[in-house]
């Protein structure tokens, strides 16, 4: 997560990439994150954009504050040279 005073600048992003990295360093050949909240567009478009897939939805497992119960995203992708 970004702070809000961070949030724009670059800094989930190089987090992101950080992570990955380091991921295929110590040869991790996969990561997902089972629980991406759908309204958080922000979030999802920067973990599509680094090649994560939705590869589930969990129907109203997020209470969120202002919008009730919403999905949250199953999100995977591949760390292996070659695979998209």
């Amino acid at each position: 997560m970004v702070g809000p005073d961070s949030q724009a600048l670059g800094v989930g992003r190089r987090m992101a990439e950080d992570c990955l990295s380091e991921a295929r360093r110590m040869g991790f050949r996969a990561m997902q994150f089972n629980f991406v909240v759908s309204t958080n567009a922000s979030a999802v478009r920067l973990w599509q954009q680094l090649g994560f897939q939705i590869v589930g939805t969990l129907p109203g497992a997020f209470r969120h504050p202002q919008a009730g119960y919403v999905d949250v995203y199953v999100m995977f992708r591949s760390l292996l040279q070659g695979w998209p």
